[in-house]
């Protein structure tokens, strides 16, 4: 089973201070071994020492050594420290009989002079500890051997001594190192845990835009860690899957109403020219005039859907996303170019132009001036008669191109609705359109980074601005 992050962090926390305690402990113990064994001659001198005491005071006390000699060596032993008594022919007494070391032979023999105990009649009293002179033979087992009052007491000591003194030390610290180990690694995980929170809602995020829910969630951390960086980094990552998935609905909803606009508006000169086939099927053909109506309305109606097909195509082409082609465009041509074009159509029309302070604008050539085109097309079909004005000019640091008419204007709804794809108001009567002039104009101006708006109101006029 796989572990959690948290419990491996708190693993290694864990692990780190075993690591950190145990070389403190190996530190503090060569440490403490290094100190006591210089304390090992005057412990052995100390032992000495209350041996002598402790037969003084027993002699004193009128016993004997054979009944002494068990009290002494339960007193004088110890951990690491064995203790054997024998009395002045080398018999054993008391304590340990392997405890016999070879100078107590060398003693027996007199080849190794030993302090002089003190005398049974003297009164005992407390041993002083001092440096024990050594004898000049034998001098390397002279701690083994003590004379005492009716004898002698012998030692063997653990080679280990120091360390096997030092066990209790190290129950206990090794003990509360263990406490230690364990209290840290539930609280590192407690801290990992809290630590990694931003980590698990970011992978819980991530999960839920796995599943298909591009939500956008926002994740606040504080401070300048790897963490923040994370998060910062999700976050952005998913503003920008939530604006993507936003703008593939808002295109696929666009395409979805886009087909359905299309197939209402095909449909009727479809149908009329269905219409007029069968009406010439049934004998019409033979009627010159009524056939020449008939074709020439049917010739309309192609070319109203040559027209509707032509522009769909365009819409379909800026919707793909393709990026726009943008270059420096000559305003000041462009405008002229449009009023030319306009006076071609209808060269009684009053269409005049202006610039004031602007020289180029960058956008796509073709995909502005069909913008434009389109603006002065719309003026001169629902403002029949009325002069055109095209301007442009400066306006808090942008260009703004506007095309104005002095006609009947829009209501409040119409100028709503402008610019959605075949809305064509409710006064057109019968103006041919196809409701896609506007619709174009507000993708193309749109794809140059910019934006339109119209000012209108009925009897008033009406005005298209272009903010690049």
């Amino acid at each position: 089973m796989r572990r959690s992050l948290s419990a491996r962090l708190a693993t290694l926390y864990a692990l780190l201070l075993g690591i950190t305690v145990l070389l403190v402990i190996a530190a503090s113990s060569i440490a403490l071994i290094y100190e006591l064994s210089g304390f090992t001659s005057d412990i052995l001198v100390a032992k000495h020492e209350e041996a002598r005491f402790l037969s003084a005071r027993y002699a004193s006390d009128g016993l004997t050594l054979q009944q002494a000699a068990p009290r002494i060596v339960h007193a004088l032993s110890g951990i690491g420290l064995r203790v054997a008594i024998y009395d002045t022919h080398g018999r054993f007494v008391a304590g340990d009989p392997n405890v016999r070391p070879d100078i107590l032979g060398r003693v027996l023999r007199g080849t190794v002079q030993l302090p002089i105990p003190p005398s049974h009649a003297a009164p005992p009293v407390a041993p002083v500890p001092q440096r024990l002179v050594m004898p000049p033979t034998g001098a390397r087992d002279w701690w083994r051997i003590a004379a005492i009052v009716g004898g002698y007491v012998t030692f063997d000591a653990n080679d280990w001594i120091i360390l096997t003194n030092l066990t209790t030390y190290w129950w206990i610290i090794f003990g509360i190192a263990i406490i230690a180990i364990v209290a840290s690694w539930f609280i590192g995980r407690l801290f990992a845990r809290q630590a990694l929170s931003p980590v698990t809602q970011v992978t819980e995020s991530l999960e839920s835009l796995a599943q298909g829910d591009y939500t956008q969630r926002k994740f606040v951390t504080v401070g300048g860690d790897e963490l923040a960086t994370l998060t910062e980094a999700y976050n952005e990552a998913a503003a920008s899957v939530s604006a993507a998935m936003a703008e593939r609905r808002a295109t696929e909803e666009r395409m979805r109403q886009f087909v359905a606009d299309a197939g209402h508006e095909l449909r009727t000169p479809l149908t009329v020219i269905a219409g007029y086939i069968d009406v010439l099927r049934r004998g019409a053909i033979e009627e010159p005039r009524v056939a020449r109506q008939i074709l020439g309305t049917m010739a309309l109606e192609k070319e109203h859907m040559r027209g509707l097909i032509d522009r769909l195509m365009r819409l379909a082409r800026m919707d793909a996303e393709t990026p726009p082609q943008r270059e420096p465009i000559d305003v000041t041509e462009m405008l002229r170019n449009q009023v030319d074009a306009a006076k071609r159509m209808d060269d009684h029309r009053s269409v005049d132009y202006s610039v004031d302070g602007v020289q180029n604008v960058l956008a796509d050539r073709t995909e502005l001036n069909e913008a434009l085109w389109n603006l002065v097309e719309n003026a001169m079909k629902y403002a029949p008669g009325a002069p055109i004005h095209l301007r442009a000019y400066r306006e808090n640091g942008s260009t703004v191109l506007s095309v104005a008419d002095e006609g009947p204007g829009m209501t409040e709804g119409e100028r709503l609705h402008a610019f959605e794809r075949f809305f064509r108001g409710d006064s057109r009567g019968e103006i041919p359109g196809t409701g896609l002039g506007l619709a174009i104009a507000k993708r193309a101006v749109h794809r140059s980074g910019g934006s339109i708006a119209i000012e209108s109101a009925p009897g008033q006029g009406t005005t298209v601005l272009i903010k690049l």
